[in-house]
């Protein structure tokens, strides 16, 4: 499984999420829609919203799921 954050620093959402990584147990990639819009954009075709925080979650058969909110975020990757 790989893991994508889409966030930007002046988010409070991002940041509850942000501090919450390191004590996941999984590798999670940042990617900042602010410094790269090309995040923005991949998020965007993918979903069709720009809402962030936003978690990709892509699995060994090359399957998205994304997840939006910042709790269900948290609690979905500190269970694993």
């Amino acid at each position: 499984m790989k893991y994508a954050l889409y966030y930007y620093d002046m988010c409070p959402f991002c940041q509850r999420v942000l501090h919450a990584l390191p004590g996941v147990k999984v590798k999670v990639e940042r990617r900042n829609v602010m410094q790269n819009p090309q995040y923005r954009q991949q998020q965007q075709q993918a979903t069709g919203r720009t809402t962030v925080p936003c978690l990709l979650i892509e699995d060994e058969s090359g399957k998205e799921t994304w997840m939006y909110e910042s709790g269900d975020i948290i609690r979905y990757l500190t269970s694993l």
